[in-house]
């Protein structure tokens, strides 16, 4: 499905989903206020720079958890030494709806992204 903005992104998903990805993308807009997200891979996306290979951090729903995409490997790899009980896929966590405990962290690690490379 094509989406034409963030905001048709979040409306598209049921309640649950919507309150996690609303959630997130109201972080990105408070603590990255200069990066505009864009819809990328059918996915609200932040890009560091003018390629997404510069850095990004994306967000997708899926029907039981949320992924979060991270364009630096090395950063996912700290995640699975902090995050050991939570499954990862290429380039993504996937977070199970409701656990805000590893939200939380994930958070941390994506200011500490970002800030790295601005």
């Amino acid at each position: 499905m094509a989406f034409a903005s963030i905001d048709d992104y979040i409306n598209s998903l049921d309640e649950n989903r919507k309150s996690c990805i609303y959630e997130f993308v109201a972080f990105m807009k408070t603590e990255f206020p200069k990066i505009t997200p864009k819809i990328c891979f059918a996915m609200p996306m932040w890009w560091v720079g003018v390629k997404m290979y510069d850095g990004y951090v994306g967000i997708s729903a899926a029907k039981k958890h949320y992924s979060i995409h991270l364009h630096s490997e090395d950063y996912l790899s700290n995640l699975k030494n902090v995050l050991p009980k939570c499954n990862f896929g290429k380039r993504c966590i996937n977070i199970e709806y409701g656990d805000e405990q590893t939200v939380s962290v994930v958070k941390q690690f994506v200011k500490d992204y970002f800030n790295s490379i601005l």
